[in-house]
C-alpha cells in the first residue's frame, strides 16, 4: 500500500531545479579564462550553490519513499501518539499534502471518519486530486474527505473532532505571524476529552517565540495530559537533525480537558508544565 500512494516530498522539486541549475552554471563560469581572481571568486560562488543543493536533495532522497522514507516514519509516529481511542470518531487532518495521513489514519481506525484540509498553494506541489486519488487506492474514499481551507481559520465549529493531527503545516501558514495562533485554532476544533498529535518546528523562535514563551503559552492551554514522544527513537540520518532541517522540529500529543478550564492555573496544568521543562516534546536537540 505504500508504494502506491503518491506521498510527494516536503522538498519541492522546482527548488532543487533552481539550485542545481544555478550551481551547474556557477560551475561552467569557473571555466572561462578571466584570470585568477575572477576564477577564484566564481569557485567560491560555485562551492556554495553546491552546497545549497546537496543539502536539500540529500533530504529529498531520505524523505522519499523510495530513500530513507523518513515521511512515512513520521506518519506512524503521529498515529501512534494520537492513541487507540478513535473509535468511531471524527478526525481532521491539517495541511494534508497530498492526503496521505488522512488515509493511514481512515487504515488505522476503520470506523472513523476522517476529514483533511489543505490551501494547497501553488507553492507547493500537492492538490485536492491526488488526495482523492490516493483515498480510492486505499479504498476509503467513503470516509475520507478534503476540503480546501486555512489552518489559520478553521472552517468548523468548536469541539468538532475527537482528533487532530498536523505534520509539519503550522510554520507554513502565511496568514498569520504568530504560528502559536494557528496551533490555537486546531485546539479549538477538538472536543474536551479529544487527542491530537502534531509536528511542527515548536523550537523555531522565529514562529512560536522563545522556548519559555511556548512554555507558558501550553500551560495557559487548558490541556489534561501531555503524552511526550521524542522522535530521536526514529531511525533517521544524523544529517537530517541539522536546524535547517529537521533540528527544530518537536512533537507533543496530547489530550484536552474533559470539562472546561476556569483559570490556567488548574492543577493538571502544573504536571503538564513540569514536563514541558524536562523535555518539550523534543525530537532532536541542537
Amino acid at each position: 500500500m505504500e508504494t502506491e500512494l503518491e506521498y510527494g516530498n516536503w522538498v519541492r522539486k522546482k527548488n532543487l531545479i533552481v539550485l542545481g541549475s544555478g550551481a551547474l552554471a556557477a560551475g561552467l563560469l569557473v571555466l572561462l579564462p578571466l584570470g585568477t581572481i575572477y576564477r577564484v571568486i566564481m569557485a567560491v560562488v560555485f562551492v556554495a550553490l553546491l552546497v545549497s543543493f546537496l543539502l536539500p536533495f540529500y533530504s529529498y532522497v531520505q524523505f522519499s519513499q523510495s530513500g530513507g522514507k523518513v515521511q512515512e516514519k513520521f506518519y506512524a509516529l503521529i498515529i501512534r501518539c494520537l492513541g487507540e481511542d478513535i473509535g468511531a470518531g471524527r478526525l481532521l487532518d491539517i495541511g494534508s499534502g497530498n492526503g496521505v495521513l488522512a488515509v493511514k489514519l481512515a487504515l488505522h481506525f476503520p470506523e472513523a471518519e476522517v476529514i483533511g484540509m489543505d490551501y494547497w498553494g501553488e507553492d507547493w506541489e500537492y492538490s485536492r486530486s491526488v488526495c482523492e486519488k490516493n483515498a480510492r487506492t486505499a479504498g476509503v474514499e467513503n470516509r475520507v474527505q478534503f476540503q480546501k481551507g486555512d489552518a489559520a481559520g478553521l472552517d468548523f465549529a468548536d469541539d468538532t473532532f475527537d482528533g487532530a493531527t498536523s505534520n509539519l503545516t503550522f510554520h507554513e501558514v502565511k496568514s498569520v505571524t504568530d504560528k502559536r495562533k494557528v496551533l490555537q485554532e486546531a485546539l479549538r476544533v477538538v472536543k474536551p476529552g479529544g487527542a491530537f498529535s502534531f509536528i511542527d518546528y515548536f523550537y523555531e523562535e522565529g514562529y512560536y517565540g522563545s522556548t519559555a514563551e511556548f512554555e507558558a503559552f501550553l500551560a495557559g492551554l487548558g490541556l489534561a495530559q501531555v503524552e511526550l514522544e521524542s522522535i530521536q527513537l526514529i531511525d533517521i540520518p544524523a544529517l537530517l537533525r541539522h536546524p535547517k532541517i529537521l533540528g527544530k522540529v518537536g512533537l507533543y500529543g496530547v489530550k484536552t480537558l474533559d470539562r472546561p478550564v476556569a483559570s490556567a492555573r488548574y492543577p493538571s496544568i502544573r504536571s503538564i508544565r513540569s514536563a514541558c521543562c524536562r523535555q518539550l516534546h523534543t525530537i532532536m536537540p541542537d
